[in-house]
């Protein structure tokens, strides 16, 4: 019987070995692999993370070149200030106000707000057009230097101007020009104002110190309206076209050599 329970136990002690053996064996398998999916997660979640900031990148990139090729949502009626030129004073410039006259995809046409100037058409009474007259060297040259940096020029566009004869008197309009600054013909002047209200125009404290007539019967906001400055041939060679103080086409004009008439700049400006 000894020998029996003897037999016995030295069956059953194997098998305790065998499990222990057994459970170190799962143990040290579960381990590697515990680490290697520790390490499989972590690559995952660096993988993961990556293209997140490729994208966020991509957005900042978007969104930059949106604010660089931003545009103003301008609309006709609607006051642009770009560049500056003397107004309350001789001294010091000041932005200049435009008035968009028309929109075209990126492109706008302004007209100065109040009239910057006041000059002769041309300096001699002559036969003249627009071509070779002394208002459009002044505004193509020094205007065009004084009012606007380098980088403004570039925004504004050569513009082909046609320059039509009179259209009541019929006198000559001369030759087509190309311009990055121009005074408005009587034909642009009449479509694109919608009436006489609209086109009357004040002037600047330096214009009227440099000799500019203002009305003491037509008023914007109790300051006197000026004559302003068209393109367009008058009744004769001798004259050009204007507007009157209370916003009227003058189709018949004044001589070229009046000095007392203001300049109301007009341009395309690529936004």
């Amino acid at each position: 019987m000894k020998d029996t329970k003897a037999s016995g136990n030295q069956k059953k002690a194997p098998a305790k070995t065998v499990a222990k053996a057994s459970a170190s064996k799962a143990t040290a398998a579960v381990k590697p692999s515990s680490k290697n999916q520790a390490a499989k997660t972590v690559k995952n979640t660096v993988k993961a993370a990556k293209p997140a900031v490729k994208q966020q990148t991509a957005k900042n990139t978007d969104k930059a070149a949106a604010s660089k090729t931003a545009v103003p949502e301008l609309k006709k009626g609607d006051y642009f200030k770009f560049g500056s030129y003397y107004q309350e004073n001789s001294t010091k410039k000041t932005p200049i106000e435009w008035l968009v006259l028309k929109k075209s995809g990126t492109k706008v046409l302004l007209i100065s707000r109040y009239a910057l100037d006041c000059k002769q058409y041309h300096h001699e009474k002559v036969d003249i057009t627009w071509e070779n007259c002394d208002l459009r060297k002044w505004l193509n040259g020094e205007f065009l230097k004084n009012a606007f940096t380098a980088t403004e020029q570039k925004k504004i566009a050569v513009t082909k101007l046609a320059n039509d004869n009179n259209a009541e008197y019929g006198t000559f309009g001369g030759n087509s020009t190309e311009d990055r600054v121009f005074c408005l013909s009587i034909a642009e002047a009449g479509s694109l104002f919608k009436d006489n209200e609209s086109r009357k125009c004040v002037p600047t404290p330096y214009a009227l110190g440099k000799g500019c007539y203002k009305s003491d019967t037509c008023y914007i906001n109790g300051r006197g309206c000026c004559y302003w400055w068209l393109r367009s041939p008058g009744c004769i060679q001798l004259d050009a076209a204007r507007v009157d103080t209370d916003g009227a086409l003058s189709l018949f004009g004044f001589s070229v050599y009046y000095g007392d008439r203001a300049v109301r700049p007009a341009l395309w400006v690529n936004l």
